[in-house]
């Protein structure tokens, strides 16, 4: 088992332990799926957390990481060497990619990984919006492979525009 495959293990099981209601994986690693490789250094995942109220707490992801022996480093969990940053959907938009995210295997795993066309979507939001991101979502419409009628009525229900 490879760093990847154990860190995706560590991820399916914080979801069997109840701590996340659900994740997938996004940012440059979920390009890994559907495109070229892109460069980075961490793993972002996007999760929902099941908890009450607008004030989310992650202790219990602290707590677990500590329990099963990862580290903290700033606002990465280090699981098999890799950097992990569990980030709450700040949104809807990131919420549905979570709940739609495609159900795939890596090595010996399954893992959940946001779609490509809620990948172009999230890059599409103002807030996330940069050179680098317009490179991926330039790189995801040009392999092809998009459900063009998906991506256009999320454009269409969260308002958002192609470059």
């Amino acid at each position: 088992m490879d760093n990847f495959e154990e860190a995706v293990a560590a991820l399916n099981d914080l979801k069997a332990r109840q701590v996340v209601a659900e994740y997938a994986l996004g940012g440059a690693m979920a390009l890994l799926f559907w495109s070229e490789p892109a460069a980075t250094f961490d793993l972002d995942v996007f999760v929902i957390l099941d908890q009450p109220g607008l004030l989310v707490s992650l202790e219990p992801i602290y707590s677990w990481a500590r329990e099963n022996g990862y580290f903290e480093h700033a606002e990465h969990i280090l699981i098999a060497g890799i950097p992990v940053q569990l980030i709450p959907a700040p949104n809807e938009l990131a919420r549905s990619a979570i709940l739609e995210a495609a159900d795939l295997r890596y090595g010996t795993e399954p893992v959940r990984v946001i779609r490509p066309e809620y990948l172009i979507a999230m890059y599409l939001e103002e807030s996330a919006r940069t050179r680098k991101r317009m490179e991926r979502v330039a790189t995801l419409l040009d392999e092809g492979t998009l459900d063009r009628a998906l991506l256009d009525g999320i454009l269409m229900k969260y308002d958002l525009r192609l470059p």
